[in-house]
């Protein structure tokens, strides 16, 4: 399986970066495409694919530069000449909220017709720490800590990814949780920690200074992503795999 970052950088990159958003590709050619920020009708376009190229989409979590981009790929798979409805992965709970809370207001009404969820993608929401096979890789969804108050948590789900011969892991957004981390380093290969590396922290990320006080061992498996413009940091240097480049592809194993 391959990975490839169409963008690497957070809610506030830049052309340079693009959001992180990763396109997942099958030996035999299918791709999911794993979040769809904003920004997503142009990095896929730089990266020379057609939305009806893709052949399913997971999303994390609800913030702008993970879905911002969900409502055009909506329609611009329903309004392709040959129209295509991409499966749709989602944690069960995030699911509801992501139609009622965040796409039905664009997507509801075609003229007179009344549009549900089901009408632009094929819906297959997961139980929280469940999993679903896709074209014989399984994905299994991980809990993260990323934004708690008191309305309540705003979770992101992290993927462990497998192809029967080997583990990767997308911390997809979230805050410094070393233990967790160091837990799953041990089943895994590869893990792409999202890592923020601006001055101010913003604690609903794990910050880079944060990242680097994890043992070697660990450090050793992890490509830093969703990182602001110009990282002040050499992250090789620190024991790190270091910092994925937009457009950069990971053939695993």
């Amino acid at each position: 399986m391959k990975f490839t970052f169409i963008g690497v950088g957070s809610q506030f990159s830049s052309m340079d970066q693009y959001q992180s958003n990763i396109v997942v590709t099958t030996r035999g050619g299918e791709k999911l495409l794993i979040d769809c920020g904003s920004d997503a009708r142009f990095s896929l376009a730089e990266s020379g694919m057609h939305p009806t190229d893709l052949d399913a989409v997971y999303i994390s979590h609800l913030h702008g530069d993970h879905i911002g981009g969900l409502e055009w790929l909506a329609l611009s798979t329903y309004f392709s000449p040959q129209p295509k409805r991409l499966t749709l992965f989602c944690e069960e709970r995030t699911m509801a909220s992501l139609w009622d809370q965040s796409l039905r207001g664009g997507l509801h009404s075609i003229q007179a017709q009344e549009m549900e969820l089901a009408d632009y993608f094929l819906p297959q929401p997961i139980a929280d720490g469940g999993s679903f096979t896709w074209r014989e890789i399984r994905f299994t969804l991980r809990r993260m800590p990323h934004i708690a108050n008191s309305a309540g948590c705003h979770d992101s789900y992290g993927l462990i990814v497998e192809d029967g011969t080997s583990r990767v892991f997308i911390t997809t957004d979230t805050q410094f949780v070393p233990e967790a981390i160091e837990e799953i380093a041990d089943g895994v290969e590869v893990i792409f920690h999202d890592c923020e590396t601006a001055p101010f922290k913003t604690t609903v990320h794990a910050h880079y200074e944060q990242l680097r006080t994890l043992p070697n061992h660990v450090k050793n498996k992890i490509w830093l992503y969703h990182y602001q413009a110009n990282p002040p940091f050499r992250a090789t240097e620190d024991g790190f795999r270091g910092f994925v480049a937009k457009g950069q592809e990971f053939q695993i194993p």
